[in-house]
């Protein structure tokens, strides 16, 4: 079986009202078998089988860049002389 997300055109974070609608446009649209579009309709409206298809077809996710991160703090305002020397040792 193909993937009913994309059988039926919707995201996994689609509700049961989404998923009716999208089926009657699959049905009209005629890109898949009417067969195919009622079985991913009944796969995505059952709990345990929507489940199931969310991890046989995970949703993409959107590889995003690392942000720069940038802190408005002047270093020579830091003042470091009152670390004492025991502050390291929790970090062993």
């Amino acid at each position: 079986m193909n993937n009913p997300y994309q059988i039926l055109g919707i995201t996994q974070d689609a509700d049961n009202k989404e998923i009716m609608e999208a089926q009657k446009v699959a049905m009209m649209e005629k890109k898949f078998p009417l067969t195919e579009i009622h079985s991913a309709m009944r796969q995505l409206l059952d709990p345990a089988k929507r489940l199931a298809a969310d991890f046989m077809y995970p949703a993409k996710i959107k590889n995003q860049k690392p942000q720069k991160i940038t802190l408005d703090v002047d270093i020579a305002d830091l003042n470091i002389d009152n670390i004492s020397d025991d502050s390291f040792d929790s970090l062993n």
